[in-house]
């Protein structure tokens, strides 16, 4: 299954991390970059948005089975004209 998520209005600081403050993106693992882009905390904090699938309801009901039984995800970054992309491949 496919997610998007599109990134905007960060520093490249959110990526890189603070030595002392916090990781950045960049250094954790792919299921704890999906697990932190996916919070809902933080698509208030952020201007962050993400699209399962192809939006539908079945498709967050699928995701949710898909990641009871210990899925593997990997993860894309692409530079976009004015937001970043990062997508998000999660299979079984």
């Amino acid at each position: 299954m496919k997610i998007t998520v599109i990134i905007k209005d960060v520093t490249e600081q959110f990526f890189t991390g603070m030595e002392g403050y916090f990781a950045g993106l960049n250094n954790l693992d792919n299921k704890e970059k999906f697990d932190y882009l996916l919070n809902k905390s933080v698509d208030k904090t952020l201007n962050i948005t993400a699209k399962i699938g192809n939006g539908s309801f079945k498709d967050r009901v699928e995701l949710n089975q898909l990641r009871r039984k210990c899925p593997r995800f990997e993860y894309k970054l692409e530079n976009r004209k004015g937001y970043k992309l990062a997508t998000f491949e999660v299979t079984a």
